[in-house]
Order: structure tokens, then C-alpha cells, then sequence
């Protein structure tokens, strides 16, 4: 009988570590792969309230009250817009594990336009311990078993193929602030308005 029990027990380890490696394996092939469908103009707010309702069921599982600030107007950028809300969906994802200890975890999402259309993903989490890291490939602050580390260099990969810039800092009162800055389109944005 202990014996089976220990067989057993190895045989989840070697099933969990398997699907370790098959995560792994899915994120590499994300990294590596570059370019994806083509660009077209599309309005931020919608791929903003598209992640948002992919994660609600999560979101309200974690108890995290989210703060969207949505301009008025569209803000048209001309990206791959599954590109894009892979990145806010990994930007968001984060967020909710930053909050996981918080009394009150809140994650605001600000999107604004001027020469440049900005999302900020804000979070009252700890913050960010090693900045100068955060993007590299396999750097993470998560526990093992719970990220890879490869989240944040893939979105900073497709946020430069996008033509735009991600960076992190941490923020005035605490927490953390990523913000993603793409190229408005401005013949689309004409025609919007």
C-alpha cells in the first residue's frame, strides 16, 4: 500500500511538471512567434472592454473592484487587434495576482489620447521589486509553479511590433503602474469623428 501511495504521488508530480513544461512550451512558441493577423484600425476602448469581459468571471471571483476611465471619442490605433488584447489580457492578469494580498485589491485601466494613444493598467499591489528585469525572458516574481516569466517579455515584443513602447514603474502611493503607448491612427481617427 505505500508503495502505490508513493507511486501515485509521483505520478501527480510527473502529470504536474509535465503540464509545467507544456505551458512553457506554449509561451516559447508565443515568444518566438512574431507578426500575427494583419493591422486595422481599431478603437482602444473596445479591446479595453473586451479583456475586461473576458476576465469579469475571474475578477469577481477575486473580489478586485475595477476602475475603468474610457475617453468619450474612439482612440483608433491600426494594430492586430488579437495582439493587442493579448497583451492587456496579460497586463490585467498580473494586476489580479499584484492584488491577491490586498485588503481591498483595486485595478484601475486608463486609456487617453493625444500624440500617442496610452493604456495604463494601475494596481494596490506590492509593486515591482527589480524594474531593470521585469522584461527580460523568464524573470518573475511569481512563485514556482505560477508563471514562467515570459508574460512581459511577449507583451513587450508585440507592443514594439505594434510600434508603441511598454514600461513599468511603480507607482506614487504604491502598486504598480504599466503603461502601453501606441501611434494613433490619424486618418482613422479622422474619419471617427
Amino acid at each position: 500500500r505505500r508503495r502505490a501511495a508513493e507511486a501515485l504521488a509521483s505520478f501527480e508530480r510527473i502529470d504536474d511538471l509535465i503540464e509545467h513544461m507544456s505551458l512553457i512550451t506554449r509561451q516559447l512558441k508565443s515568444y518566438a512567434h512574431k507578426g500575427g493577423g494583419a493591422a486595422k484600425p481599431i478603437d482602444v476602448r473596445n479591446s479595453v472592454s473586451s479583456v475586461l469581459s473576458m476576465m469579469d468571471s475571474q475578477i469577481r471571483q477575486d473580489g478586485v473592484q475595477v476602475i475603468s476611465s474610457l475617453p468619450q471619442d474612439p482612440v483608433i490605433v491600426s494594430v492586430d487587434h488579437v495582439r493587442l488584447e493579448q497583451v492587456l489580457l496579460n497586463l490585467v492578469r498580473n494586476a489580479l495576482d499584484a492584488t491577491s494580498a490586498a485588503s481591498e485589491p483595486r485595478i484601475e485601466i486608463l486609456v487617453t489620447v493625444g500624440d500617442e494613444a496610452l493604456i495604463m493598467v494601475r494596481d494596490n499591489g506590492a509593486g515591482i521589486e527589480d524594474l531593470e528585469k521585469l522584461f527580460e525572458p523568464f524573470y518573475t516574481t511569481k512563485m514556482p509553479g505560477d508563471g514562467v516569466g515570459l508574460g512581459l517579455a511577449i507583451s513587450s515584443g508585440i507592443v514594439n511590433e505594434l510600434g508603441g513602447r511598454l514600461i513599468a514603474r511603480n507607482g506614487r502611493d504604491g502598486g504598480a503602474v504599466f503603461e502601453v503607448t501606441l501611434p494613433i491612427s490619424i486618418q482613422a481617427m479622422a474619419a471617427a469623428e
